[in-house]
């Protein structure tokens, strides 16, 4: 993909327009699908037994994450290393089909910002989903697996034997009240109703760990099925941890409740944040009586701050001055000898020089307010839309001024939304789609493999880290080429 890119609109590059769509298209299928899968998965792990529903989530998620890090690798074999600049200009030019009658006039529908905003939620469940996922995967003790199957399709019964022989023993020191790892065997009452007071039981040996080092003679929680010893058992000092086993859980109970709490504090808690006093979404309207007008010009990218007007109760208080203080980066619009703050969901500076000169219509409506903004639509005269706000002072004191006007839609002007973050999926390097396809590799191996060990917890911090020395190895590689405006994948939302 060559990096030199100009808006010409011949005919000869309709293919390449059409590549780029298609690029969009998979970039929004792996922005809805990796977080599903992963949520899914985790919430599949935390809760479910070993059923046929776990299984299937799991191979299921599975598949969708095969095909998000296939979509991922194919489109750096044909496009990676673009630039986010590459990408605005590509969303600009695919934005850019105005049909109907002339480019200067405002529209009478605005599309909405389903992606845009999706995109972003998708980020912020995907990673504390993807941390929640390889703690479960690590804890897990899947112990007896084949053997608690078998007894829990039997019927098994927990009962309470004493422990006969210890054998194997691994505790974490020499005091008595350590955790310990041994091979246990109890005596269970044979089928023809021979009891074990007298030894004649029938011996049954299984691994467990306890929360203390216990000695023989001691009494565990044992499973098994009384007229079947022949199945084998399982037991535990827990009583709650041999059902567990039976039932097939990943984890827990107790240790699902507390990955679950974190996992739900971690998301919601920055989504509901991010939701309510940031977020630039907005549903399709229709242009109509009370609009505002004012034909602008983008003069490039600057900085505006954003502080409480004289003589207000927060700019009396110098602390509640500050705290009500915010510095935007955002396109500075040109209209009738002002000068407007303009802030979306993107990478400003980028913005600024592919839309710089750009003309259209500043459109808002002075009762769309979402915390301290007032919901704006930048519609460029080649046929985009730029969802974004402006901030609530700078809209008053424009009306103030008298230079907005009642805004008067023409129904035939067409218009579609410039979603400048949609081509993220191309800014991608190598040592992202490697990373990537290493923690794939570490869910498969985690899910599928059911024996216990320590290398469990190894190969989920590799799963973990992969990705993340991925995207650091890109982000470090564009820095010694002097390249600060590509994305990585987790910067989708820009």
């Amino acid at each position: 993909m060559s990096r030199e890119w100009t808006m010409d609109k011949d005919p000869a590059s309709a293919a390449d327009v059409s590549s780029r769509c298609l690029f969009l298209r998979c970039g929004r299928f792996v922005a809805a699908a990796a977080p599903t899968a992963l949520a899914v998965s985790t919430a599949a792990w935390l809760c479910l037994g070993a059923t046929p529903v776990r299984a299937a989530v799991v191979w299921c998620s599975l598949v969708l994450l095969a095909t998000c890090v296939v979509l991922l690798g194919v489109a750096v074999l044909r496009g990676g290393g673009s630039t986010r600049g590459d990408t605005y200009r590509w969303a600009v030019r695919i934005a850019s089909a105005t049909t109907g009658r002339g480019g200067d006039a405002v529209p009478l529908r605005l599309g909405g910002t389903r992606w845009m905003s999706a995109r972003l939620v998708g980020v912020m469940v995907a990673v504390p989903a993807m941390v929640a996922l390889w703690v479960t995967l690590a804890v897990v003790d899947t112990r007896g697996t084949g053997t608690s199957a078998v007894l829990a399709e039997a019927g098994a019964v927990i009962e309470s034997y004493p422990i006969v022989k210890i054998e194997n023993e691994v505790a974490e020191s020499r005091h008595s009240t350590a955790d310990a790892t041994a091979d246990f065997t109890v005596l269970l009452p044979s089928p023809t109703g021979e009891g074990v007071a007298a030894g004649e039981g029938v011996p049954v040996k299984f691994e467990a760990t306890t929360n203390f080092r216990r000695k023989v003679g001691s009494e565990l929680y044992v499973a098994h099925v009384p007229e079947h010893p022949e199945l084998g058992a399982i037991g535990d000092d827990r009583r709650g941890e041999v059902e567990r086993q039976l039932a097939g859980r990943a984890v827990e109970v107790g240790d699902a409740w507390t990955i679950g709490g974190f996992w739900a504090l971690a998301t919601l808690g920055p989504l509901g944040y991010w939701w309510k006093n940031e977020s630039l979404r907005r549903p399709k309207r229709t242009v109509g009586t009370g609009w505002k007008a004012l034909r602008v010009s983008v003069t490039g990218c600057g900085k505006h701050i954003d502080e409480p007007p004289p003589g207000s109760p927060e700019a009396d208080d110098d602390k509640k001055r500050r705290e009500n203080t915010r510095t935007l980066r955002c396109l500075v619009l040109e209209g009738r000898g002002r000068q407007i703050p303009f802030h979306s969901q993107m990478a400003c500076e980028v913005a600024g020089a592919v839309l710089n000169g750009a003309q259209g219509w500043l459109l808002w409506h002075p009762q769309k307010h979402r915390g301290r903004d007032v919901l704006a639509e930048l519609v460029g005269d080649d046929g985009w839309q730029l969802p974004g706000a402006v901030p609530v002072q700078v809209a008053e004191q424009l009306e103030e001024a008298g230079i907005m006007e009642p805004a008067r839609p023409d129904p035939e002007r067409r218009i579609r939304t410039l979603d400048l973050g949609a081509g993220w999926l191309v800014t991608a390097s190598p040592p992202v789609v490697v990373g990537f396809a290493v923690a794939l590799g570490c869910f498969a191996a985690l899910s599928v493999v059911t024996d216990s060990g320590a290398w469990r917890v190894w190969t989920a911090v590799a799963g973990l880290l992969a990705p993340l020395v991925g995207c650091t190895a890109q982000a470090m590689a564009k820095m010694d080429h002097g390249d600060g405006d590509g994305a990585s994948p987790e910067n989708s939302g820009e």
